[in-house]
């Protein structure tokens, strides 16, 4: 595969059919799937679908553009003329490249999963195909994901998670209330970020200094007590480098306490913390920020 269209549509197809549309599927319908699907692995887990950004496939392209655009993270987000523009939009660039090129690679003694012609405005699944689908359609979205991180795993490959990150449909996390608790008994009761006394009045937050987003993890060592305004404008992106420095002395001074049992080590050595951040940089994820007030 040259690129994550094939998987990106099998999937899309089992999905729609798996929720009732079909056996005629219009094409704003498929582009909106694959609006949902590129959405959750460009904007929020900066998942790279060519070698480099310059290169990537015109649906990445589309989706970071209204993101950045709109100013937002979630696609619920997106006003609502934007988003069926943006599916409209999706429903052509699959009628350039991506529905003809689909059954060119199967063998002769294969059926077709379903067929379109050009100008046409829907996506026709045979019968045959549709009892296929309907019988396998779990194994099939697993083939799709497969497929899909393993294309991905080439242009990505320092990337933690990446079969993880092509199955979930979103970036939901489990809260970080017993984080909180035990941070505020470990570390002083300042922002990481920009130093400011927390509590009595002022909010507390937890963040990722490497954002859970590339991690898809809660580790201690990655988690700090933030002020709610850092923990707002620095988002998913990167602090600046030398951030890893005082995290990495937060972490020697947190190996002196005795945690309670369920929680693994809260150190990381400098340089295996140095390797996730340069790690994420490989992908092009936003980095540089800094408080405003330093």
């Amino acid at each position: 595969m040259s690129s994550s269209y094939k998987p990106a549509l099998l999937k899309a197809l089992v999905r729609l059919l798996r929720g009732g549309v079909g056996p005629e599927i219009s094409l704003q319908r498929v582009g909106s799937e694959f609006v949902k699907l590129y959405w959750t692995q460009t904007v929020i887990f900066h998942l790279r679908q060519a070698a480099t950004v310059l290169s990537e496939p015109e649906v990445v392209r589309r989706i970071r553009s209204a993101a950045e655009r709109n100013r937002v993270r979630t696609l619920d987000s997106l006003p609502k003329t934007v988003r069926e523009s943006l599916d409209l939009e999706m429903a052509r660039v699959l009628t350039i490249n991506v529905l003809g090129a689909f059954h060119r690679s199967k063998s002769e003694t294969m059926g077709v999963l379903f067929t379109w012609t050009l100008g046409s405005s829907v996506v026709s699944i045979p019968a045959r195909a549709l009892e296929f689908i309907e019988s396998n359609a779990a194994a099939l979205e697993s083939i799709a994901n497969l497929w899909w991180a393993r294309y991905l795993e080439k242009v990505n490959h320092l990337a933690p998670l990446v079969i993880e990150k092509v199955e979930r449909d979103g970036a939901e996390r489990g809260s970080l209330a017993k984080y909180l608790k035990i941070l505020l008994e470990i570390d002083e009761p300042l922002c990481f970020y920009c130093g400011r006394q927390l509590g009595a009045g002022s909010a507390t937050h937890v963040d990722h200094v490497i954002p859970w987003s590339f991690l898809l993890a809660d580790p201690l060592w990655d988690l700090v007590l933030a002020c709610a305004m850092c923990n707002s404008a620095k988002s998913d992106v990167l602090p600046r480098r030398d951030f890893l420095d005082k995290l990495a002395q937060t972490g020697m001074s947190r190996a002196k306490i005795t945690l309670p049992p369920g929680f693994a080590s809260p150190v990381l050595a400098p340089e295996e913390i140095d390797r996730y951040y340069d790690a994420a940089l490989s992908v092009e994820w936003p980095s540089g920020w800094t408080p405003p007030s330093l």
